[in-house]
């Protein structure tokens, strides 16, 4: 099947090989993560239209209504995580992903046919659940296809997609009618979903079926080799002995059950963890492998905590907020700023591809953990000091903003991707992206639904301040917690968990037995 779709080098021709057609199918792959960008986006260039005298819903909606439009989303994402989870594990990474454009279609022709607070939401809600199934098998299917040299730069593509698009619906916005908006953004699902039929399906997924002989024409597709490529049956070979030699039995069906039980408890979840012995691998400790759990979980929830994704659906507002006053405003419409916004930030995403391999995940993750911290500080000052009436210049706060978010776009958001992937290994990948998916688009629920509401309660400078507190804690855990997973093993990187105390103990055994 394979073979009929791609052409595939013979021996013949001496081919190299290339890493275009892994990048290529990466950018192809992360479309659902472009969309759920302009999803999250759209309320930003939008709101103004739909709570002023001229709205599309004849009537103009309420702050109430704009928030749940904007929080609806990550209630319904970390329920299609379980359920796409559960989809990668059994019918495969490729009709999942399928899948995810389909209720992602659906919402924007909602939204095309009726303008209706109702149905915006209900279209909302839509786009989240296929947007939850994107974020978590997106990340599997990349880190599948894609060689240990160029994982650390596919693996950023997720969240540079969710920056373009970003950038595409805040530019579309501020330029086109509303309901054109609307009819471009529904072609992307659409156009997702006819490439990806003629694509195929994840290596790792194939070896788990049987199905070796495909296993080996899809990666020398993907590779740019011939099919009888030494490289490619080793490959292969790899690929069986990391099936058939590990004992684990986790998989996102067994995690819905245990979320069933257990009510997604995190605690729970560790002792059936602990109890049941579904981390045992070789020599690495059921006890390791739940640290290892805990450090993805904490670093990725840092990711949401940092206000970066606030910011950005309520970026129009935020300028809105911070030009009121005539003396210290500046020339570019709220809107415009926030495309200034976006396109710092897509800067930034590309900047984390070139980096990520280069400079390391844990160093390029701290550094801009700091300077996001600080950025957000700066801009608490500044709101602290407008409401006592001292005026600051109207471009501090853009200024500050767009450091905080170039930061976070050129580290913060892909990296706890990337990191997340590379602790586990093929049988439990896919169970921890589920589950840590979940817990971050719910905490992304609670964090745009309660944003609002807060900056009314303790004040703009004070929520930024908070923001600020989380980051640059973030870069004490960093540094004496995670460990380092650029070209590492499984077995190095677990080493480094145990920390000191394992080696002082081998270390004080073969002294013993010398003795």
């Amino acid at each position: 099947m394979v073979n009929k779709m791609y052409k595939i080098s013979s021996a013949k021709e001496e081919k190299v090989g290339s890493k275009h057609n892994q990048i290529l199918m990466s950018i192809v792959v992360c479309m659902p993560i472009l969309a759920y960008g302009t999803a999250m986006g759209w309320i930003s260039p939008n709101k103004a239209l739909l709570m002023g005298d001229y709205s599309p819903s004849n009537s103009p909606l309420s702050e109430e209504d704009v928030s749940w439009m904007a929080s609806i989303m990550f209630i319904f994402a970390p329920i299609a995580v379980f359920v796409y989870g559960v989809a990668a594990d059994k019918f495969g990474r490729k009709n999942a992903l399928l899948c995810a454009s389909i209720p992602i279609s659906i919402g924007w022709a909602v939204k095309l046919m009726c303008a209706h607070p109702i149905a915006l939401i209900g279209a909302r809600a839509l786009i989240g659940f296929g947007s939850g199934g994107g974020f978590v098998v997106c990340p599997l299917y990349v880190k599948e296809i894609s060689e240990d040299s160029i994982r650390g730069m596919t693996g950023t593509f997720v969240i540079f997609s969710q920056t373009a698009g970003n950038l595409l619906v805040f530019i579309l916005g501020d330029m086109l009618p509303f309901n054109t908006v609307l009819w471009i953004l529904l072609a992307i699902p659409l156009i997702h979903f006819c490439i990806l039929l003629r694509l195929p399906e994840t290596p790792s997924y194939l070896v788990k079926c049987g199905r070796n002989e495909e296993t080996a024409k899809v990666l020398a597709w993907l590779r740019s080799l011939p099919v009888d490529d030494k490289s490619i049956s080793e490959e292969v070979d790899r690929l069986i002995i990391e099936q058939t030699t590990s004992e684990l039995k986790f998989s996102p069906r067994l995690l819905c059950k245990l979320s069933c039980t257990h009510r997604i408890t995190l605690t729970a979840f560790k002792w059936s963890l602990l109890t049941k012995g579904l981390f045992s691998h070789g020599e690495v400790s059921d006890k390791t492998a739940v640290k290892a759990f805990w450090v993805a979980l904490i670093v990725n929830l840092t990711r949401e905590f940092c206000g970066c994704i606030a910011v950005l659906v309520y970026a129009s507002h935020i300028f809105a907020e911070a030009g009121k006053d005539p003396s210290t405003s500046i020339a570019l419409s709220p809107n415009k700023q926030s495309i200034l916004l976006a396109v710092v930030q897509i800067i930034g995403s590309f900047l984390a591809c070139q980096l990520v391999d280069r400079a390391g995940r844990k160093p390029l993750l701290a550094v801009t953990s700091a300077v996001a911290g600080f950025s957000m500080c700066l801009l608490g000052v500044w709101f602290y000091l407008q409401s006592i009436e001292v005026a600051l210049p109207g471009w501090v706060p853009i200024v500050a903003l767009c450091v905080c978010i170039f930061s976070d776009a050129s580290g913060l958001q892909p990296l706890p991707f990337v990191i997340m992937t590379e602790m586990f290994n093929f049988q439990l990948r896919g169970t921890v992206a589920t589950l840590i998916m979940a817990i971050s688009l719910g905490t992304d629920f609670a964090l745009l639904k309660l944003f609002a509401p807060l900056n009314v309660w303790i004040g703009y400078h004070s929520t930024f301040w908070m923001f600020s507190f989380i980051c640059l804690s973030n870069v004490f855990y960093l540094i004496f917690c995670v460990p380092e997973t650029k070209m590492r093993s499984l077995e190095d990187i677990y080493a480094d968990l145990e920390g000191r105390k394992r080696r002082k103990k081998e270390d004080c055994v073969v002294e013993t037995n010398h003795v």
